[in-house]
């Protein structure tokens, strides 16, 4: 509900009956808005963990492993209302902060270990900035997303990866 149409406009009354609760229920589960808002997204990132770990078990090497990661990540990025991410980060700071907290820390280190993995079975150049090029994967993605730099009308996203993501390989 939240990831459709954005969190600005949604009220408490719209989830209780999308949820079908009445008001005693909701506040049973939910002090507010705010709280069933930081559970979803609670909820949301520790299934995309899982969804990591299938998809780091079907591909044999780490080049693949962080092709379906990142694949998986636009994927998913591209169904969430454009304003989502705006309006929780003005609205709802703390919720924001346990978004930017997963990217910083889970996402970041899953990046960082595929890329560190690459480097030891010789698929990356040996002399690449782990840090930095970590970084720039997670910035890749808000990249992808960001349709006024690359207009979909204009540019295939694939091309846009290639072209950022082949510098790396070796």
């Amino acid at each position: 509900s939240f990831c459709a149409k954005g969190v600005k406009d949604l009220k408490e009354r719209q989830l209780m009956q999308e949820l079908a609760l009445s008001p005693d229920e909701f506040h049973r589960l939910f002090t507010d808005k705010e709280d069933f808002l930081r559970q979803a997204v609670t909820l949301y990132l520790e299934e995309q963990k899982i969804t990591q770990l299938t998809l780091l078990q079907k591909a044999d090497h780490s080049v693949a492993q962080l092709m379906e990661v990142i694949k998986h990540h636009v994927s998913q990025l591209q169904q969430i209302h454009p304003k989502f991410f705006i309006q929780v980060q003005y609205l709802y700071p703390r919720v924001w902060t346990l978004y930017l907290r997963h990217v910083q820390m889970h996402s970041y280190y899953l990046f960082y270990d595929l890329l560190n993995k690459g480097i030891e079975q010789q698929f990356f150049r040996p002399d690449l900035n782990i840090e930095v090029v970590t970084k720039v994967l997670l910035e890749q993605i808000n990249i992808f997303l960001n349709q006024t730099l690359f207009p979909p009308h204009r540019y295939n996203m694939s091309e846009i990866f290639r072209g950022i993501f082949l510098y790396y390989l070796k």
